[in-house]
């Protein structure tokens, strides 16, 4: 089953890569392209932005106030036909699914418990919350401001690296520098993946053994370990109690 091959994000990627040749989502987005282009420019360019990332009738329903009632009919006789044509549906529950399953594997890491009350399932469907990545940059904003509130002690970071191997890093707070030879700042934040379904944040935090900045996947932190004084802060005292 494809679900066992999925044992990295990696994977994750090339089994998502697969599904979209599967149901020929290019195929499927380029006709969108060319029919919503007559209908109306909002919507196209919603369309066209989402790039078969999240479910036409969601951009259509966010749109919709926006449209006269004639081109929500076009709209809408356009999502049905394509929609049934290149059996969208099947390619949404298909993508969700092995999503659902690569994230249960990790139930137990420290990012998936974190933002477990952001991001919920219901009826089985990813929310768009988790698919947007915001929980993703609300948590990496805050173990920023964790970092630097402990400075200039260090933090300990396990994580899964893209390629599935389990890393640790040492980061520590690093106040970005300017002078007239160079830059240092932390790295842009990009995302790895093909589409919403695999797509994971990768934030950059400064490896005081490697003095350089270092991409981690955050939604793939698996643990944090700091100084006893420090769990208070990073409030991982009271979940451990309770496990025991």
């Amino acid at each position: 089953m494809i679900d066992k091959k999925v044992q990295s994000l990696n994977d994750l990627s090339i089994s998502i890569h697969l599904i979209n040749k599967k149901y020929k989502i290019k195929e499927f987005i380029d006709e969108y392209r060319k029919q919503i282009s007559e209908v109306n420019d909002l919507l196209r360019e919603e369309l066209i932005a989402a790039n078969g990332l999240s479910n036409p009738v969601q951009k259509v329903i966010q749109v919709s106030q926006q449209l006269t009632e004639q081109e929500i009919d076009k709209t809408v006789a356009i999502v049905e036909s394509l929609s049934s044509k290149y059996d969208y549906n099947s390619y949404i529950e298909e993508c969700e699914k092995i999503r659902r399953v690569f994230m249960q594997e990790r139930d137990d890491y420290f990012a998936i418990k974190a933002t477990k009350s952001q991001a919920k399932i219901i009826d089985e469907v990813t929310t768009l919350f988790e698919l947007t990545g915001a929980s993703e940059l609300i948590l990496s904003k805050w173990l920023d401001a964790i970092v630097e509130k402990v400075n200039p002690k260090i933090l300990e970071i396990h994580y899964e690296d893209i390629d599935g191997k389990k890393k640790k890093a040492r980061v520590k707070y690093r106040n970005p520098g300017l002078n007239d030879d160079f830059v240092e700042a932390p790295l842009i934040d990009r995302y790895h993946g093909i589409n919403a379904y695999d797509s994971f944040l990768l934030h950059s935090f400064f490896d005081a053994d490697k003095n350089k900045w270092i991409y981690i996947p955050v939604k793939l932190i698996i643990s944090i370990q700091a100084d006893e004084d420090l769990e208070d802060i990073l409030n991982v005292n009271d979940e451990k109690k309770g496990k025991k």
